[in-house]
């Protein structure tokens, strides 16, 4: 499973999507702090309204910052083709399961590359919104501990959020052994789930909205604690996703 993970991260580390990738992370961190804007997905006016009109310092970066954190998700789909979408549509994953690697452990190190890469994406874009913030000489906004736990939790927030998309992803290229059919189904996620439930009014939805979760954040209308189920449903999500994907794998035939 190692050997698999290094070789991942070898084929993204010589390939230019993965930079223009974390680049385009960079560059929107920075623009972010540097325009005192945002430009999330599905953001709702009130939302904009609210935050535009507050006196920016550290603690409104970070909330805007989140606010445009679902324009994450959309650069991670080229993470997610780069480490799924050459083995899976081509289909040559069968080569790498004939030199002795279970597929429950192939599946597990897929799973633990997106999730490295993940990681690696959010906190890029979040250390260049510090880091841009602190030159232009913002205002904490904020006794210091409470900016270190408004950091912590929304980047986990945003960690899990976005992992468990790929991760439902996943089961879709599974499903269809289509990359382009998983990745359609990532982008439109975000955008389906606030339009039902907008529509429908349920009010467990809320717990897989990605989009409703960062406007609260963002606002401050989520506290920590508020928070847990929101991350334990990814959690759960993340887990049997990766369960699910690495059976049907396993009736996979090669």
């Amino acid at each position: 499973m190692l050997n698999q993970i290094k070789a991942d991260a070898y084929r993204q580390i010589h390939s230019r999507g993965s930079y223009f990738t974390l680049a385009a992370a960079i560059l929107l961190g920075g623009m972010i702090t540097l325009n005192g804007s945002f430009y999330g997905i599905m953001v709702s006016s009130t939302t904009m309204r609210r935050l535009g009109a507050a006196n920016w310092s550290a603690l409104t970066g970070l909330r805007s910052a989140t606010l445009s954190a679902t324009i994450l998700l959309y650069l991670a789909i080229a993470l997610f083709v780069l480490v799924m979408g050459q083995e899976f549509s081509k289909k040559v994953y069968k080569n790498t399961l004939v030199l002795g690697i279970s597929r429950l452990a192939f599946m597990t190190s897929k799973l633990m590359t997106l999730l490295i890469d993940v990681i690696v994406l959010t906190a890029s874009y979040y250390g260049v919104v510090i880091l841009v913030g602190e030159l232009t000489g913002w205002s904490a906004g904020a006794p210091l501990l409470t900016l270190i736990q408004t950091l912590g939790m929304m980047l986990l927030t945003i960690l899990l959020f976005i992992d468990a998309i790929l991760s439902m992803g996943v089961i879709i290229l599974m499903l269809t052994d289509s990359i382009v059919t998983a990745a359609l189904f990532i982008t439109l996620w975000p955008v389906l789930m606030a339009t039902c439930s907008d529509m429908l009014g349920w009010r467990w939805l809320t717990y897989i909205d990605f989009t409703d979760v960062v406007q609260k954040i963002a606002l401050g209308t989520l506290k920590i604690t508020s928070l847990v189920p929101y991350l334990v449903v990814c959690l759960v999500i993340i887990i049997v996703a990766g369960g699910a994907s690495a059976m049907m794998l396993q009736r996979k035939e090669l």
